[in-house]
């Protein structure tokens, strides 16, 4: 792979040991994927940085960048991580003494301290056809699909580097003859609510792996909706860039997105919906003492849809209501009531934090409702949680009752 100048410098160790170990890990990337050349990012966004995913090492190895004078040199983002910093959840405390440190590496490195998957909601928006260097699978197809910019599928190591660097391989979907679709969908089914969004985003998810499936027929959806069915499609497969006839900027018919390449034509109908929900469902008894939602992070409006539905009423004596958001709109939820609406009825407004990357199992939680495909899907793995899944009312009321009534 070609390097310039700089870039030589950079691997060389001229620019310092952080430049050095970033500029390491893109040559031997780009490499491995064939790249001709390493091209400038726009923006950057470090996943990964859960004490769950980051361990003791990598907090160590953190703080040890910082010492040795690391610094973003692009805008760059932070994804969750597993603590709530404004309050105390009850997880435990070394747990979050060695989350924060891991928080405060990345922040002293320059990163902004978001601690959310979601930085296109409040100001880190790309544009059209920019090249970023995102990880995070959910913000990845978002972006790739919904906004038309240019990522690959970043890892936390990679993503950082870029961060440092400023830039990332020439391969993948940085490159136009690698967007286009590989199998198109058509759907039949009635999709009326983010969950079946989700349950269909899971079975083409599981389906398709690391191809681009193209979606004929997906309604008129929500931002919510697209969010979370990319997020469904991004973790059930490798799916990093989608494409919906009419409705993403890439997709205006199928000649656009096909470019003349043979493809096959599958069905989508209530059976496929059905299946996905199945998939995202391991549920053994009816009783549930773990309600979460925001998977990826709420939105305001999504957090009022919470607060009219509980508004006046009690969460059973027993269950945990977690509803994950980000600062921003954490704080807009304060102003308008819906925050106190919540806590009042026994749940509570994270920031910060998703169920996935923190450690709610620690609280002896065993049981999760949630209208979150992704949540779903790596709950049992990663928390050891059996699962209902739904949309968002069914999980209220479950959180009301105690119990997931078909």
């Amino acid at each position: 792979m070609y390097l310039n100048d700089e870039q030589k410098q950079m691997l060389a160790g001229e620019k310092g040991e952080p430049a050095q170990v970033a500029m390491e890990i893109l040559n031997a990337l780009g490499n491995i994927y064939g790249a001709e050349k390493l091209i400038p990012v726009k923006s950057a966004h470090c996943a990964g940085l859960s004490l769950k995913s980051h361990g003791i090492a990598g907090m160590e190895w953190a703080e040890d960048m910082v010492r040795k004078g690391a610094k973003v040199v692009v805008p760059t983002t932070m994804n969750v991580v597993g603590v709530d910093r404004s309050r105390d959840l009850g997880l435990p405390a070394d747990w979050v003494e060695h989350q924060m440190r891991i928080e405060k590496a990345y922040e002293d490195m320059g990163c902004y301290g978001t601690s959310s998957c979601v930085p296109y909601y409040y100001g880190f928006l790309p544009r059209f056809g920019e090249h970023i260097a995102w990880a995070e699978s959910s913000a990845v197809v978002f972006t790739n699909s919904v906004i038309g910019a240019r990522d690959n599928r970043e890892g936390g190591p990679s993503a950082w580097a870029s961060g440092i660097t400023g830039y990332t391989p020439l391969h993948g979907l940085h490159l136009d003859e690698n967007r286009t679709g590989d199998i198109l969908f058509k759907v039949t089914a009635n999709i009326n609510s983010i969950a079946d969004y989700g349950a269909l985003g899971n079975y083409v998810g599981k389906m398709v792996g690391e191809k681009i499936p193209v979606f004929e027929n997906l309604g008129n959806p929500s931002l919510e909706e697209l969010v979370y069915f990319g997020s469904a499609l991004a973790s059930a497969g490798g799916v990093a860039l989608f494409h919906a006839i009419g409705l993403t900027p890439e997709a205006s018919d199928l000649n656009a997105v096909f470019k003349g390449k043979t493809y096959e034509t599958i069905e989508l109908g209530q059976k496929e919906l059905e299946q996905g929900y199945q998939n995202l469902t391991s549920g053994k008894g009816k009783d549930v003492d773990y309600v979460a939602l925001g998977c990826p992070h709420f939105t305001l409006n999504q957090i009022k849809e919470v607060a009219d539905l509980l508004e006046g009423k009690r969460i059973k004596d027993g269950v945990t209501l977690w509803v994950h958001t980000n600062i921003p709109i954490k704080q807009m939820a304060e102003e308008f009531g819906y925050r106190k609406i919540i806590e009042d009825a026994g749940g509570v407004l994270t920031q910060d934090l998703c169920t996935i990357l923190g450690n709610p199992e620690a609280l002896g939680v065993t049981t999760l409702a949630t209208n979150s495909p992704k949540m779903a899907f790596y709950a049992p793995g990663s928390n050891g949680l059996d699962v209902w899944y739904g949309d968002a009312n069914k999980c209220i009321q479950t959180a009301l009752t105690g119990r997931w009534e078909n």
